[in-house]
């Protein structure tokens, strides 16, 4: 099911048959900037490396592997196996093999709960949060539910208070042995009242609340966990850094900024740093910045035009961000250089990278993949994604929607 807004349709066919998508048409619509230091204004073919996007070298071709009822809301990728939240639901799968298992999820008879952009994992068990669909129940809480991760088997929930101030779930995360799960509301920011618990990993025993005694009355946007701390993203007032044993305060970083979007954060902890991406200064603009949390961690700022919908997606050596208007940035994770951009017909819905490519989801039926290093386009296709998830795990690519495809990338 769709649970993000209604965006544009990409409008470009696809070919062959039997389960297998295939790239129609040719041009890529890159813009390489590096070596310039700035965007460039048009949308010009790409040259450097790969060749045309519609050359069989380039090509990537998606032959369906398995599909499944369950539908994607949230996709997250561990250790080779997927693990995804839905409408009342939670599963796991194997990148080429199918459903490991899946679950339903309610919460005291409640059956009207959205998949959240809030996970954690660790040892052998996984956590996904949800939010109760206000316009049936606009006062009951936010939920997260613990599962065995080889089983499915549910081993322990939590719901926030159920009094209209907690009823949207924004984030988990794991540190040694305790959850730290977040919750505010839709309200307005003077309105809130934010909520971060520490829970007992194993049993879901609370250890700990942090609320508005100690945070900033407005918006949690993110929680994360680096080196025994949790850190936690404010709307206002930087980023809050909490003891994970007691959920007291140790430490502001005021000057850092973390947003989020309509049900998806806008930053991400990836090895020694933290990435994150707010609104720019100009009402079409965005900034996105690199925040030292370690020795070897980076630090860098480039701002973009348009505003963001998606991102960072950060691996190895890329950060990717998109956005409203259908831009994807490409940026050196090191130095935050920008490598390339390219524009989509319609807004951005999901991001994903592997090896090669980088994925892309608009927020209704496209499906696009772009070379790495130049942002040549080497896959177009049209998907039922609904503005929902999509992963990559190896050579498995997970498309969402109201079921979920998996696909070999060949």
């Amino acid at each position: 099911m769709n649970r993000r807004q209604v965006l544009a349709t990409l409008g470009v066919g696809i070919g062959g048959s039997s389960g297998c998508l295939r790239l129609t048409g040719s041009g890529d619509g890159a813009t390489s900037t590096a070596g310039n230091g700035g965007s460039t204004a048009g949308r010009s073919t790409g040259t450097s490396g790969g060749g045309s996007a519609g050359g069989a070298a380039d090509e990537v071709t998606l032959t369906e592997n398995w599909s499944a009822d369950p539908g994607i809301d949230f996709a997250w990728v561990e250790n080779g196996r997927v693990y995804f939240n839905d409408y009342n639901g939670a599963a796991s799968a194997s990148h080429g093999g199918g459903i490991n298992w899946e679950a339903e999820v309610t919460y005291e008879g409640f059956e009207d709960n959205f998949g959240a952009d809030a996970f954690a994992i660790g040892d052998d068990h996984v956590t996904f949060g949800y939010r109760p669909d206000s316009e049936v129940d606009e006062t009951l809480g936010s939920h997260f539910h613990t599962f065995d991760t080889s089983t499915g088997e549910e081993v322990w929930s939590f719901a926030a208070p159920d009094d209209g101030k907690h009823n949207f779930s924004t984030g988990a995360t794991r540190v040694a042995d305790t959850v730290v799960v977040t919750a505010g509301s839709f309200g307005a920011q003077r309105e809130q009242e934010p909520l971060v618990v520490g829970l007992d990993a194993e049993s879901g025993e609370v250890r700990w609340r942090t609320d508005k005694s100690t945070l900033p009355t407005t918006f949690v946007n993110f929680v994360g966990s680096y080196a025994g701390e949790v850190y936690v993203g404010m709307q206002s007032d930087g980023v809050q850094v909490l003891d994970p044993e007691t959920g007291s305060l140790t430490e502001v970083h005021e000057s850092w900024s973390v947003a989020r979007g309509w049900g998806r954060t806008w930053g991400q902890i990836h090895g020694d740093t933290l990435f994150a991406a707010d609104r720019g200064t100009s009402e079409n603009e965005t900034v996105l910045r690199a925040y030292p949390l370690g020795a070897q961690g980076r630090e860098w700022s480039e701002t973009f035009d348009g505003n963001v919908t998606v991102g960072p997606v950060v691996d190895n050596s890329l950060v990717t961000a998109g956005t409203e208007a259908g831009s994807v940035y490409a940026f050196d994770r090191s130095t935050g250089e920008r490598l390339w951009d390219v524009g989509i017909d319609g807004s951005v819905g999901a991001i994903d990278t592997s090896a090669a490519h980088v994925w892309v989801g608009d927020g209704e039926t496209g499906l696009t993949a772009y070379d790495r290093t130049d942002g040549t386009r080497v896959h177009r296709s049209t998907k039922p994604l609904g503005g929902d998830d999509i992963a990559v795990s190896d050579d498995v690519l997970l498309l969402g929607g109201s079921d979920v495809h998996a696909y070999w990338i060949e």
